[in-house]
């Protein structure tokens, strides 16, 4: 049985999902020099599949796959302002990480739009679900199938929703009829580059992931010390490039239930984190995008944040996690947040601690930050 266009939308719609696009498994072959222009200049990141035939070749994904229904699914929440926050220094979460996990609503959704299309033609076809940890260059799909235009800031811009959405594909065996590719350009304000607080925006559509605060807060590991003091209150991601593009100023919310109830407030208390059992992390940051990475990660950034902040609150539990906690990664974190805040007993307890660590590394940030000071 052979869909339409129009029919495909109205079983997406049914299904909740109201940004469809379809586009080919062609190879996407003219993307292939700018990714080996990236990986000249060293900016694929670990989390990038290293086989470019992979990442231009959708049909590998999925053999004798024809189509690839592209699906932009909303994650952006009111912003309502909330009560007064008391009790210490905060933190800011990017909108991706808020809500439940996108990785869920997405996949969910494209479920749902594959169960529709099963209904109608039978479920003799085969498909595969792919959401963010897919080779495939999702956003470059997403345009081909005419959901939004690339910005300078390398996001997808949707005519609806802006750049706040997630992306799912759908690999398909089935020859569905494909949509106009998006031929919009930018505004090239420029503003995101601008705005850019590391410089990551290195030029139109270029992107230097090392040096971007949304890769670098979800890097596991030691934080690079340069770039420390440029992250601010970030605990996790950043929109700042994408707060200041004017294509966003007037997108709607997402209508998805789940991306409007919070799990992670946009505004967190950094102490509280840092307190944080592994089962109440399981039970809120845990359910967001932010729970992959763990909550070691976020501590060490929360701790980063804090040291920024220069908040004297923090200085009595961070010399307590400096002395007693066993994981390497927070203690040098925390050896050069209390040398950023300075007061009260941070330099009795950064002493202690470039004398008696049991380990190297700790020792010497410990020395850092009192020189430091």
């Amino acid at each position: 049985m052979v869909i339409s266009k129009g029919k495909l939308k109205e079983l997406a719609l049914s299904a909740g999902a109201d940004q469809v696009g379809v586009t080919t498994t062609q190879p996407l072959c003219y993307m292939n020099e700018r990714l080996e222009k990236r990986r000249k200049e060293k900016r694929i990141t670990p989390f990038e599949e290293n086989d470019l035939a992979l990442r231009l070749s959708p049909s590998s994904l999925l053999q004798g796959s024809q189509s690839i229904i592209t699906i932009a699914v909303p994650y952006a929440a009111p912003e309502h302002p909330g009560p007064a926050i008391s009790g210490g220094a905060v933190g800011k979460v990017a909108r991706c990480a808020r809500s439940l996990d996108y990785h869920i609503l997405v996949e969910d959704l494209c479920r749902r739009v594959v169960e529709k299309l099963q209904k109608t033609t039978g479920p003799g076809f085969k498909y595969r679900i792919l959401c963010d940890r897919s080779p495939l260059l999702e956003r470059e799909l997403a345009r081909n199938s005419g959901l939004g235009l690339i910005g300078e800031n390398c996001h997808l811009i949707n005519p609806a929703y802006g750049s706040y959405t997630a992306l799912g594909t759908i690999l398909l065996d089935l020859d569905l009829e494909p949509d106009r590719a998006n031929a919009a350009n930018c505004h090239q304000c420029g503003r995101c580059r601008q705005s850019c607080p590391t410089g990551a925006l290195i030029g139109p559509y270029l992107i230097n992931p090392y040096l971007c605060l949304s890769y670098l807060t979800q890097a596991p590991g030691i934080f690079p010390r340069k770039m420390r003091s440029r992250l601010g209150g970030q605990i996790y991601g950043c929109d700042i490039c994408q707060e200041v593009c004017p294509h966003n100023e007037t997108v709607k919310s997402s209508p998805i239930p789940e991306a409007a109830f919070s799990f992670f407030p946009a505004e967190p208390l950094l102490l509280p984190l840092l307190r944080l059992t592994q089962k109440e992390f399981k039970t809120t940051i845990g359910l967001t995008s932010a729970g992959w990475r763990g909550k070691t990660t976020l501590q060490r950034n929360a701790i980063i944040a804090l040291g920024n902040l220069k908040d004297p609150e923090a200085v009595r539990p961070l010399a307590l996690m400096l002395e007693n906690d066993p994981r390497t990664v927070i203690r040098i974190h925390t050896a050069w947040a209390l040398g950023r805040i300075g007061a009260g007993k941070a330099p009795y307890a950064l002493e202690k601690s470039s004398q008696n660590d049991p380990e190297t590394e700790v020792r010497e940030e410990a020395k850092l930050a009192l020189g430091g000071r």
